[in-house]
């Protein structure tokens, strides 16, 4: 039986990483623990600064996006949905990682932090009226969670740095979109 956790051999992760050997059920299992309780997800999340798992994990969503935006939007949009995914969790990260400077653990950490919630996020951006909710509570209400908990900064400051970055993402994304 193989030893969980990260080692030079396995990619297999912690209680609360994306387990690749069993990636239907692992998504299912963490997509629970963040909406029932996302303090247990990002207590166990693994702060260690691997991003294989986590990359993994958002090549998965792009794929789960991809074929429900390929249903409700057509080929270009789950085209955007397969490639966008990965590089964009590495910028959406930044903003997150600028306002909880000096909290513990560095950039990969917090992109960590950031993957989870984006790759969740992505197979419902899909539906039309869900995806702006889910986007606010991915990026608001699991993002300020998740600093608070990972980064070790105060909740004040995880809360208003989270609202303020997802403001700003969703204001643009209503920019794009809509005009």
């Amino acid at each position: 039986m193989a030893k969980r956790g990260y080692n030079r051999d396995t990619i297999r992760g912690g209680a609360s990483d994306w387990d690749v050997s069993r990636p239907f059920s692992s998504f299912l299992r963490m997509l629970a623990t963040l909406l029932v309780h996302p303090v247990r997800f990002f207590e166990a999340l693994p702060r260690v600064p691997d991003v294989r798992a986590p990359g993994l994990f958002l090549a998965f969503c792009g794929l789960l996006a991809a074929a429900f935006w390929f249903f409700a939007g057509g080929t270009l949009p789950a085209l955007a949905a397969l490639l966008v995914p990965l590089p964009l969790s590495f910028l959406v990260a930044l903003p997150y990682y600028l306002g909880s400077y000096g909290g513990r653990y560095g950039y990969v950490v917090t992109w960590r932090t950031v993957a989870y919630p984006l790759g969740f996020y992505l197979p419902l951006s899909a539906v039309p009226g869900l995806r702006w909710v889910a986007g606010v509570y991915a990026g608001a209400v699991l993002l300020s969670i998740g600093l608070a908990t990972v980064r070790e900064i105060s909740y004040p400051r995880a809360i208003l740095v989270s609202a303020a970055v997802t403001g700003v993402i969703v204001l643009a994304a209503a920019l794009i979109f809509w005009f």
